[in-house]
């Protein structure tokens, strides 16, 4: 996979997970306001680094795309067991597992590239 085109899968996924969460606002902001001010914040990030990474390779949109992407799936996944803070759901909807795959996908990406920047150690 050519360096853009992980850039721009990423970029797509980001996007995705993003507009899922924008989508999901109002639904969850009635439910526990907090939850929505933080799907907020997911789409504000989101959107970022999806414009970011579609245009060029930056090493700190692939690190606060893939630190947002980490929070929200283990987000879901404690909100449909444990529970947050005066939060519980008890169904997996498609829109949840959709976005857990593109944030699993981006944070794979991510490793990637991060991993592919570091510099080659030198053989001793």
């Amino acid at each position: 996979m050519t360096d853009q085109t992980r850039r721009r899968t990423a970029a797509a996924m980001a996007a995705l997970t993003g507009l899922i969460h924008l989508v999901l606002i109002p639904e969850y902001a009635s439910e526990q306001l907090y939850v929505g001010v933080l799907f907020f914040g997911a789409f504000v990030v989101c959107a970022g680094v999806a414009v970011t990474l579609w245009q060029r390779d930056e090493p700190l949109a692939w690190g606060l795309g893939a630190l947002t992407c980490a929070g929200m799936f283990v987000g879901f996944v404690l909100s449909r067991t444990v529970g947050l803070p005066g939060f519980h759901e008890s169904e997996w909807e498609l829109s949840g597992i959709i976005s857990m795959v593109a944030e699993a996908v981006f944070i794979g990406l991510a490793a990637t590239s991060m991993r592919s920047s570091l510099p080659a150690a030198t053989a001793s």
